[in-house]
């Protein structure tokens, strides 16, 4: 009996001391397949690094050695136009813009003119006619040959239908001459957001070149307009007109109180700006305008608005003083009436 103990006993142990050698030689196996692997991927990884370094540190490829003498080249091109141009201006070349002559011919305008008017103004808008305005088909002939387009711009009365805006639409079935604004109620404290209002649709309306607002008590030289703004034509962002600064004044009683004087500084003075009785703008300025307007701030002054909508803006201001209308300059491009 003790002999069967003792053999039954070797057999566990031998089979025990069998499993371990065998778990042995798989845990060997195992590590052995690791450390393979481990040695392919450091294999993979190095190629690569190799090869950047040695792009940074090496030879450039035949492409990009091409590529970058075409990118000198080019380069190199571009300044010689630079320079060209440059000498060709000072030469007195300067692009100009074929509208004046023959306005339609690209479907592009020159010009829209924006008459500011009001309710009552009748006989202010008869006297422009009879003078420098054309009417009937001369109108049609001025936006057809000069690519010029000109109406009188009113707004809405407070009680929209009723007969102040009746009597507007009477004159208008008959002269076919206005750009009436029917968003716009038409207030005299409300010129700034009118003037908005007028460019912002104008822009929309007509594909021209410049967009102008003048008053209706201002006597225009249209032909004298027209070249003044092709000479500006070459400018992308231009904003024209008799440019002015002045005093802020802060007294209520006065005639040009500005409410918010307080935003101009301790000096009370005003920014350059052009005076609101004429002034025009390059497309890409109403377009600004047309785009960002309820955004812009209107002060209670027409123009100081227009002049704030810009700051900040990479404008060219240009100050012409053949449109400072009450100055009545040699060649004066518009007068005021005398008093």
């Amino acid at each position: 009996m003790k002999s069967r103990l003792s053999q039954s006993g070797a057999i566990r142990s031998g089979m025990i001391s069998l499993i371990m050698v065998m778990i042995s030689f798989l845990a060997c196996f195992y590590i052995a397949g690791r450390l393979w692997q481990d040695a392919e991927v450091r294999v993979h990884l190095s190629g690569p690094l190799q090869k950047t370094n040695g792009q940074r540190t090496g030879t450039l490829s035949i492409d990009d050695t091409l590529k970058r003498i075409d990118c000198k080249d080019k380069t190199k091109r571009l300044a010689e136009l630079e320079i060209e141009l440059s000498a060709a201006r000072s030469q007195g070349y300067s692009a100009r813009h074929p509208p004046i002559s023959n306005a339609t011919s690209n479907n592009r305008l020159h010009a829209v003119i924006g008459i500011n008017t009001g309710f009552g103004q009748r006989s202010r808008r008869d006297s422009i006619r009879k003078t420098w305005m054309p009417t009937g088909t001369a109108l049609q002939k001025l936006e057809v040959n000069k690519g010029i387009i000109i109406r009188f711009v009113v707004g809405r009365s407070a009680n929209k239908g009723d007969s102040i805006d009746q009597l507007i639409g009477v004159e208008n079935d008959e002269m076919k001459d206005f750009l009436i604004l029917s968003d716009h109620i038409e207030d005299v404290e409300a010129l700034s957001r009118k003037t908005k209002a007028f460019f912002s649709i104008a822009v929309e309306k007509w594909d021209a070149d410049f967009y102008v607002k003048v008053d209706d008590n201002v006597f225009v030289n249209v032909d004298k307009l027209g070249e003044m703004l092709a000479t500006h034509w070459d400018k992308p962002r231009v904003y024209v007109g008799c440019m002015k600064s002045g005093e802020v004044f802060s007294d209520p009683k006065h005639k040009w109180y500005e409410p918010e004087w307080w935003k101009f500084g301790d000096k009370k003075s005003y920014f350059t700006h052009a005076e609101g009785q004429l002034f025009g703008i390059s497309k890409a300025l109403a377009q600004y305008i047309s785009i960002n307007g309820a955004l812009l701030h209107t002060y209670r002054h027409e123009d100081v608005s227009v002049g704030a909508w810009f700051l900040g803006l990479n404008v060219e201001h240009v100050d012409e003083r053949r449109l400072c209308c009450a100055s009545r300059t040699n060649g004066a491009i518009c007068e005021t009436p005398r008093a």
